[in-house]
């Protein structure tokens, strides 16, 4: 969230996991949320038009992330693929695979960095110090590059004091990593943040309130309508069981998905192998901007996919 495909690019053609991947000859596509600079356009609608931006991550899992893999998978002549996602990401494909269970077998190895979905042990300060003001704002941008931003960067984020400010806004996290990359901090700064609907973060903070990993809590009347019932039900999570083992990837030092939050996640999946950072100090975004980034997060599941593919020639070759 707040973030696009560039951040995955971020840390270069050494340590990047895309890079990586590619230099292992595996094909990758990036994927942007809808609302981030990539992903404005609209048959009907301007971006301009808050209508536009009625939307929160459940319409991106269960609308976007599925028209995103079907069109991979016509393009590549493949039946399945590979997921990794930070984040919000890990939110998406949750959402997907339990509420439309046909594309479980659609995805070969599941990834999950950080995954975001039960959120009550969620410390993060800039979380706390926005709520109030995100869950009094309509359904609008929340933010987005415009020219009026771009002026305040200018004016503002490229001094160097103001520069882990402007980071951690960008990002909504109150990070002050000592494992981030900061060499990639005036990239991060012209390219972040990307646009969001104001109904995304206000998701995620119902779903903080609640305790629960379910949609968007649009009140009693309004939930009666679409979910035929006061409340929203919960995301059925016993339907995610994609063709292996969910791999999660997660940390104490996370104050966002803290590590008690995604072991919650984890004993609501069927298949899952955690794998625990032991560094304390790792926080929500060294998942993805870490100096360290390729040791501790990308070489471990780039295993994992070459395990997969490994054991799937094998059987190729022995029937």
């Amino acid at each position: 969230m707040t973030a696009s495909a560039d951040s995955f690019l971020m840390t270069g053609p050494r340590s990047a996991l895309p890079f990586l991947l590619a230099d292992a000859c595996y094909d990758v596509w990036l994927s942007n949320c809808r609302g981030v600079r990539y992903s404005q356009r609209h048959s009907v609608l301007k971006s301009s038009q808050d209508a536009f931006w009625r939307f929160s991550w459940h319409e991106i899992g269960m609308e976007d992330l599925s028209a995103q893999i079907d069109y991979i998978l016509a393009t590549t002549g493949h039946s399945a693929l590979h997921f990794v996602g930070h984040s919000q990401g890990c939110t998406t494909l949750m959402v997907l695979l339990s509420m439309r269970p046909e594309y479980n077998r659609k995805i070969k190895t599941t990834s999950l960095l950080a995954p975001a979905a039960f959120m009550h042990h969620s410390t993060d300060g800039m979380i706390n110090m926005l709520e109030k003001v995100i869950m009094e704002m309509k359904d609008c941008n929340f933010f987005g590059h415009t020219s009026v931003l771009n002026f305040v960067l200018a004016l503002l984020c490229h001094h160097s004091t103001l520069k882990k400010l402007c980071t951690s806004l960008f990002l909504l996290s109150n990070s002050k990593s000592k494992n981030m990359n900061q060499s990639i901090v005036p990239l991060l700064l012209a390219t972040h943040p990307g646009g969001i609907s104001s109904r995304q973060p206000k998701h995620f903070l119902q779903i903080r309130k609640s305790r629960k990993f379910r949609p968007f809590d649009f009140g009693p009347k309004q939930n009666k309508k679409i979910y035929k019932q006061c409340s929203p039900p919960n995301y059925p999570l016993e339907k995610v069981r994609p063709m292996s083992p969910i791999h999660i990837y997660y940390s104490d030092g996370d104050k966002l998905t803290s590590a008690r939050d995604v072991l919650k996640l984890a004993s609501k999946l069927d298949n899952v192998v955690k794998h625990h950072i032991a560094d304390s100090s790792w926080e929500h975004t060294d998942f993805l901007f870490a100096k360290t980034v390729d040791t501790v997060i990308n070489q471990p599941v780039i295993k994992v996919i070459d395990q997969f593919e490994s054991k799937r020639k094998w059987k190729t070759r022995y029937y």
